[in-house]
């Protein structure tokens, strides 16, 4: 069952989703995105784990923060997961999230004990970084309205854009219906962003998982990515996928999760 509450973390109002029961999974979506991101990924889990999505500050329902840090972020999200009991079974963290993943361990080393980053690395890259700054001045000037398909084109697969138009013209409408203030200061704080040295991570087990075709965060830079993290990261790439992974193939997304987070089964 999914439920939708409002929770003060970080010391600042949080819209969070929940699904389920058990063991806490804490989804972290990136830039442009927001706790739906995660629906088909809590309800295919919701009868092992407890699955957490926050609509993080200045994106969704959540009111934006009064000076936006990846640092703010990160005291939002261990604020949160303390406050459902400790310490994580994992913390997924799409695109940005998994930047803001990685500053919340840096935090509290012990805020999970797993760590699944999707379509994500430790900064964007070159190409990535120009887009992301070019779309934001163009906001500036003209704000959200038209842009939701091509930002869909640059997120979701060619199959996907073929096979289900739906899902891309539900994706471009979220977009553009979103806060262009909030989109705004999360964007110019990722283009600006600079990778700092890892969280140790120790005991903590690691997945990388990316798309075949993401543009963000393709298979060779998370490979790259992942030597960065304890040397049994795992990688996954999803075929037929890009940069949305859990909304493109949900049930092929939440397989590769399960899979990591039960290797017994």
């Amino acid at each position: 069952m999914r439920t939708g509450r409002y929770s003060i973390a970080g010391g600042t109002r949080v819209y969070v989703e929940e699904w389920g029961s058990g063991p806490v999974l804490v989804c972290l979506h990136g830039l442009g995105g927001g706790a739906h991101f995660f629906a088909t990924l809590g309800t295919a889990l919701q009868d092992r784990y407890r699955t957490i999505a926050p609509d993080l500050p200045g994106a969704g329902f959540s009111p934006p923060l009064s000076q936006f840090s990846f640092d703010a972020l990160a005291d939002v999200v261990v604020d949160l997961v303390e406050r459902t009991g400790g310490c994580a079974q994992a913390i997924v963290g799409h695109s940005m999230g998994t930047i803001v993943a990685l500053e919340a361990f840096r935090r509290a080393p012990d805020v999970a004990r797993a760590f699944i980053a999707v379509g994500g690395l430790s900064d964007p890259l070159p190409g990535a970084r120009a887009r992301i700054a070019a779309r934001a001045q163009e906001i500036r000037r003209s704000g959200l309205s038209g842009l939701g398909a091509t930002v869909a084109s640059a997120n979701l697969s060619r199959a996907t854009l073929d096979r289900q138009p739906g899902l891309a013209a539900l994706f471009a409408r979220l977009f553009e219906t979103q806060s262009a203030a909030g989109y705004l200061a999360t964007a110019e704080a990722l283009a600006q962003w600079d990778a700092r040295e890892p969280p140790p991570l120790a005991g903590v087990r690691c997945l990388a998982v990316t798309g075949e075709h993401d543009l963000y965060a393709p298979p060779d830079a998370v490979h790259a990515f992942a030597t960065t993290l304890p040397p049994d990261t795992e990688v996954e790439v999803i075929p037929g996928t890009a940069h949305l992974p859990f909304l493109e193939q949900p049930a092929a997304f939440a397989a590769v999760v399960s899979r990591f987070l039960n290797p017994s089964t």
